[in-house]
């Protein structure tokens, strides 16, 4: 089970690594239509919050919830 979570945590990760250019020219340029600057920051903390599942140990059932949750935020699919 582990070994899963943290897969999904690094697959999470990849996705919100495109997001976490901070550049300040490139911030003002981003291709990412509607990046607000707290949505911006949100997504960092989710970024930073997968990296640390990534190198997870154990997992809790509520890491498993989380992790869950904000994949669900980003679109990705959930299994039935």
């Amino acid at each position: 089970m582990l070994g899963k979570f943290r897969r999904e945590a690094a697959v999470l990760a990849a996705y919100l690594s495109q997001f976490e250019n901070t550049d300040s020219d490139y911030a003002q340029h981003s291709p990412y239509v509607g990046i607000t600057g707290e949505s911006r920051a949100r997504t960092h903390a989710d970024y930073q919050q997968a990296c640390r599942w990534i190198a997870a140990t154990e997992c809790t059932d509520g890491d498993i919830v989380a992790l869950t949750r904000m994949r669900r935020r980003y679109g990705f699919p959930t299994e039935p």
